[in-house]
């Protein structure tokens, strides 16, 4: 009798790229045991090993789930977790909830955006900053708010975002 080591084991092929990190989505998908509805969990899986949901990826999990492919783009293009391009190692989270929307979020994302030479959405040329809004980061007290991981930064205005990259930006670079 076989156990579920051995399933997954038997389950698991080799992409056609050679690249290791299918089989490990393969187990992935066997631990699931090719379930459409564990396409989110999937998914998730499969991020944190590409480290985005490219088209290859995307289709590769369609074909293991035997979903069509615009389903699948469909799920990954409503979750704002998920991307379909590689983001920098740190990601700056301009909050757009209502405090900070009327206290000036938009500006602060054009002046991100004129300080860093990239629109949101975008890295930087050497990976490592990406620039994203978000619908409320938590921190209304504080706003408007920026968020780098685990850090918040609070009462911003345009005019201190550049002493803002050159100083706080530092620890992430």
């Amino acid at each position: 009798m076989m156990n579920e080591t051995q399933t997954i084991q038997s389950v698991v092929t080799t992409h056609p790229s050679g690249d290791a990190r299918f089989a490990s989505l393969d187990e992935t998908i066997a631990h699931y045991h090719a379930e459409p509805t564990a396409l989110i969990q999937i998914l998730h899986a499969a991020q944190q090993l590409f480290g985005y949901l490219g088209a290859d990826v995307l289709r590769y999990i369609a074909g293991k789930l035997k979903l069509p492919v615009a389903q699948v783009y469909g799920v990954v293009t409503f979750y704002h977790l998920f991307t379909l391009v590689p983001r920098g190692k740190h990601q700056i989270m301009v909050c757009r909830g209502t405090a900070c929307h009327v206290r000036g979020a938009q500006l602060l994302l054009d002046r991100l955006q004129q300080e860093l030479g990239i629109k949101e959405g975008e890295t930087t040329k050497d990976n490592l900053l990406s620039l994203h809004s978000a619908r409320c980061i938590g921190a209304c007290a504080m706003a408007p708010a920026i968020a780098i991981g685990d850090d918040v930064y609070g009462k911003l205005s345009p005019d201190k975002i550049p002493k803002f990259c050159q100083k706080e930006l530092k620890k992430y670079v």
